[in-house]
């Protein structure tokens, strides 16, 4: 599965989340992920499927490699470190 994060540049929320995320080791988690990062404000990717989330950055979601069903992640709160970000996000993962 790939963990993608949608993220504008200049956004502290989005900085603080993606550093979050890549202090996490995900060859722990009980399924394979990965990390991909999307900035919405790149010409080539800022299509119609992509202005949902202008407003709404930081945004998780799980893209299944199988079938390529994107799946949003509630909202991450924002206070949470990194031991509890992993936790969070293996719930979420385990009950999608």
């Amino acid at each position: 599965m790939i963990l993608l994060i949608f993220v504008r540049k200049g956004c502290c929320i989005c900085d603080t989340l993606k550093h979050n995320l890549k202090n996490i080791n995900f060859e722990n988690f009980t399924t394979d992920l990965f990390l991909e990062e999307i900035d919405i404000d790149r010409v080539d990717l800022y299509q119609d499927k992509y202005k949902k989330y202008n407003y709404e950055v930081p945004v998780l979601a799980i893209k299944k490699e199988k079938s390529n069903e994107i799946c949003e992640l509630p909202r991450v709160p924002p206070r949470l470190k990194e031991s509890q970000l992993k936790n969070w996000l293996e719930k979420k993962i385990k009950n999608l």
